[in-house]
């Protein structure tokens, strides 16, 4: 078996020694390398000259001139007269300048706002109006590379005043709405009653009412809600616009309520009438017979008459006259305002006359189960009766009628006195005027009976 004979390789001859030790040198002395550069050396000379000439030429170059703008004006009350009056600023206060400074180029050329303060003097503020002011501007830092020259603007307006807080009610006007034939426009409102205002005295002092108005123009028949925008007027009528004034409603809610109108008979309700008393034959007279009311809904339509009263019927004699309220029920409305009718009776064709009634006429109604009652007044005397001459002028004391009604009572054992209701038999026109009373004792049922086993 043969072995593989290794190649010997060629002795490294001084030349190539040489060269390997240059590559090393280069990679491990690169700097110097640059230096030894004569292209790298002009253009670093050339920078490095520059940037002398540029020291150079700040230092010794004239002052150069800058505008700072928009330096903020500060506004001081501080120890001020007008903090003492209680006087704010009305509107707004915020301001700038722009200040123009002179000195070292590189300092000017680096300034900011930051560097000055811009201050407003207060002092010749003494009361409420409007002022020119002077504005200072001072560096923050004092500094001899630079210096003011001035600034603009030179004056600042300021208005002062007193803020104050009133309270306006608040008024709705709807000049271009109405109610269409039979309905009626009440008085709109708002949903809220007063509007509190904050601004200036002077603005707020001309304010001479608040109001809300609806332009729409429309014939309604029905409620309308809408919604209006609040306006201030002064004493002459003409609107007052201010951004300066703030209030805690800007638009409110208007209702402008419709009412449907109808025009309704009067009637008078009676009470006490006698017993089959021809009360249409009685003619009485109204000092109205109709009144104009007004509902807000339909159902109106469902009603025919107003009943004024009621009249005690006891207390009508001839020519009298009875004032009556007139009261509407819940959602009514009296368009007229009318409160009250007179109600007027005859004083032709009727007469009176006194007459007596005897125990025998009384009759006894709602007698307790098992009590017996009995009247003890013989006779009623000297009762008023009041009708149409020709019936009154004919009746007996057989004609008239005494009902005693116990419903009314609480019996037991013992004497009462109990009213009677006098009327006149046979409905005609007549009647008994005035309040009557008789005296009747009354028995329990036990004692009824012991009574009537003992007789």
């Amino acid at each position: 078996m043969s072995v593989p004979k290794k190649e010997k390789k060629p002795p490294i001859q001084p030349q190539d020694q040489s060269r390997v030790g240059e590559e090393k040198a280069g990679r491990r002395f690169t700097l110097q390398a640059l230096f030894n550069d004569n292209r790298f050396v002009a253009i670093l000379s050339l920078v490095l000259a520059l940037i002398m000439w540029f020291v150079i030429y700040l230092q010794n170059t004239p002052n150069s001139n800058e505008t700072i703008s928009n330096v903020p004006v500060s506004i001081s009350y501080e120890n001020s007269m007008a903090q003492d009056l209680g006087l704010e600023i009305i509107g707004d206060a915020t301001a700038t300048v722009d200040v123009n400074v002179t000195g070292s180029r590189y300092t000017v050329q680096n300034l900011t706002a930051d560097d000055f303060t811009a201050r407003v003097s207060l002092s010749s503020v003494t009361r409420a109006g409007t002022y020119t002011l002077s504005i200072q501007v001072i560096r923050n830092v004092v500094s001899d590379e630079y210096t003011i020259t001035s600034w603009t603007p030179e004056e600042i307006q300021l208005t002062f005043d007193q803020i104050v807080t009133r309270t306006f009610p608040v008024e709705v006007n709807t000049p271009n709405l109405t109610a269409a034939d039979g309905y009626l426009m009440e008085t709109p409102y708002a949903d809220i009653d007063y509007v509190t205002v904050t601004g200036p005295q002077t603005e707020v002092d001309q304010i001479s009412r608040c109001a809300v108005t609806i332009d729409a123009e429309r014939e309604l028949t029905e409620t309308l809600t809408t919604s209006g925008t609040i306006q201030f007027y002064d004493a002459a009528g003409s609107v007052i616009e201010s951004e300066n004034l703030e209030y805690d409603h800007d638009t409110v809610t208007v209702t402008i309520p419709i009412y449907k109108t109808r025009t309704l008979d009067l009637q008078v309700e009676f009470v006490n009438v006698p017993r089959g008393f021809p009360i249409e034959q009685l003619g009485y007279t109204l000092s109205r017979d109709t009144i104009l009311v007004a509902s807000p809904s339909e159902t109106i339509d469902n009603i025919d008459a107003i009943t004024v009263g009621p009249i005690d019927f006891r207390e009508i004699d001839i020519g009298t006259e009875i004032t009556l309220d007139i009261t509407l029920n819940a959602g009514l409305k009296n368009v007229e305002n009318v409160d009250s009718v007179t109600v007027t009776f005859p004083s032709y064709g009727l007469t009176s006359r006194t007459m007596d009634v005897s125990k025998d006429n009384f009759v006894i109604e709602n007698l307790p189960s098992g009590y017996t009652v009995e009247v003890l007044t013989e006779q009623l005397e000297d009762i008023r009766i009041v009708g149409d001459t020709s019936i009154v002028n004919d009746l007996t004391a057989e004609d008239l009628v005494g009902t005693i009604d116990l419903s009314q009572y609480s019996i037991s054992r013992g004497r009462y006195t109990v009213s009677v209701k006098i009327y006149v038999q046979g409905r005609v026109l007549a009647w008994a005027v005035g309040e009557y009373s008789v005296e009747i004792e009354a028995t329990p049922p036990e004692t009824a009976e012991s009574a009537s086993t003992s007789g």
